[in-house]
């Protein structure tokens, strides 16, 4: 299942004559990097909502805000006076100094105000609940809208690199020939005699040296993985990660290994292709 990380949605709701905005962002991480902003009446239910998001977006830096709407609307503001004689209480036993403004310093401190609308019934809250519920099953659907697509580009990108390999597989035949010629004509051209059989053994460890059948094959592998994962039911992201790096590592052993300017090409080619590729699996979950 390919997810893209990078999203958003938003709904709205209403308290009373109020309107509150319910927004979701994400985008890439390599970790979950979540961070909730509520209004006051909802702060008893941030730990059910952080766990709803965690189960549903798994992954990515996400952001959910829950902000009322260019102050539309009123609503009736209490002093919890309880609350702020407390506060200045604690605040002289700490600071004795008289001159200082603790009925200002308690002001900002939290529950110093209570709101009306903090006395919402169960079906309110239960329907606010559901608004963010709804808010972060679109932002999954955005992100797998996304992903589908990513998807797509992934399998075009692997699937060139798959079809220059078969191009390479035709130059390296020809490669290995062209090399064993050259070595046999420069030794006929020296007037010396020399034992064949010995040089027919350090003609082979030679070639052997520059044979890429090893890097083929691995490679055949990495990319059938790779098609094989991309197309599994659960979050691959990180798995695709690490198995971009084995291919690139072969492609590296067989630029490396290569000795030829056609080969090369073709190895400049997979290099390309592969980068994109990484780029992509950085936003998918």
């Amino acid at each position: 299942m390919i997810k893209s990380m990078t999203g958003y949605a938003s709904e709205s709701f209403f308290v009373e004559t109020t309107k509150y905005i319910v927004e979701a962002k994400s985008v890439n991480s390599k970790i979950l990097d979540l961070k909730i902003r509520l209004p006051q009446f909802l702060k008893n239910k941030e730990f059910e909502i952080r766990k709803l998001v965690s189960k549903e977006l798994v992954r990515g830096k996400i952001e959910l805000n829950v902000n009322q709407e260019n102050n539309q609307g009123s609503q009736k503001v209490f002093i919890n006076s309880s609350a702020v004689l407390e506060y200045i209480k604690e605040l002289k036993n700490i600071d004795g100094d008289t001159k200082n403004d603790y009925l200002g310093i308690a002001m900002q401190l939290p529950s110093a105000y209570d709101y009306d609308i903090s006395n919402l019934s169960d079906e309110q809250i239960t329907s606010i609940e559901k608004t963010i519920e709804i808010t972060i099953k679109k932002l999954n659907d955005y992100r797998l809208k996304e992903g589908s697509e990513t998807k797509k580009d992934l399998l075009l990108k692997i699937s060139s690199i798959n079809s220059i390999l078969a191009e390479v597989e035709k130059v390296e035949n020809l490669r290995i020939d062209r090399k064993r010629k050259k070595l046999q004509n420069e030794f006929d051209k020296l007037s010396i005699e020399f034992d064949k059989s010995r040089l027919e053994q350090e003609m082979i460890y030679y070639i052997e040296k520059f044979d890429v059948n090893e890097e083929l094959v691995r490679l055949k592998s990495h990319i059938k993985l790779f098609t094989e994962t991309i197309n599994s039911d659960v979050p691959v992201g990180k798995k695709l990660g690490f198995i971009c790096q084995e291919i690139g590592r072969e492609i590296n052993t067989l630029g490396s290994k290569s000795n030829d300017s056609d080969l090369q090409k073709f190895v400049i080619e997979m290099k390309d292709s592969l980068e994109k590729i990484k780029e992509n699996i950085l936003n998918i979950l």
